[in-house]
């Protein structure tokens, strides 16, 4: 190396620790629609999609966009307990919307608020209620460590019918 490509490898390996600082600040990204790493599945379909006693939807779904740090665009809540929801579970199995074969659908309608975004950017959103009487189905997978002991939990909610 001459010295005049010396002082450009210099130079840019003085950068370094100010790129490595910069990057540092920035910190990690997480997509829009990740699950928060602190929970396992079954909690997430909880917090996202159970409330026995209905909630009006900006005061429900702001619980949901907290984890998230943004509006989500639409959320339905099922008014049953996680027991009744997980008891499906063991209903027969049907094909997801996915494509997967572990999903169930409810055996009866139950009611249900649907939440749909009006206006907002986080964490100012607005949300309008609809109520519903109808089934569900939802995808069920083995519980994880720290889950509830059942033989599967409700970890997705597929569709409303």
């Amino acid at each position: 190396m001459n010295t005049s490509e010396e002082k450009m490898v210099l130079d840019l390996l003085g950068c370094f620790p100010h790129l490595l600082l910069l990057l540092g600040v920035w910190g990690p990204v997480n997509p829009l629609f990740a699950l928060p790493n602190i929970i396992t599945r079954a909690q997430w379909f909880k917090i996202q999609h159970l409330q026995p006693s209905p909630l009006p939807c900006n005061r429900a779904m702001s619980i949901v966009n907290k984890y998230t740090q943004h509006c989500k665009p639409e959320n339905t809540f099922l008014h049953d307990s996680f027991e009744n929801v997980t008891a499906i579970c063991d209903l027969p199995r049907i094909i997801c919307k996915n494509g997967r074969y572990n999903c169930h659908k409810s055996p009866r309608p139950i009611n249900m608020t649907n939440c749909s975004l009006t206006t907002g950017n986080y964490p100012n959103c607005s949300y309008s209620n609809a109520a519903l009487y109808k089934f569900f189905v939802v995808a069920c997978d083995p519980p994880q460590p720290t889950d509830p002991p059942y033989h599967l939990v409700p970890v997705h909610l597929d569709k409303i019918v």
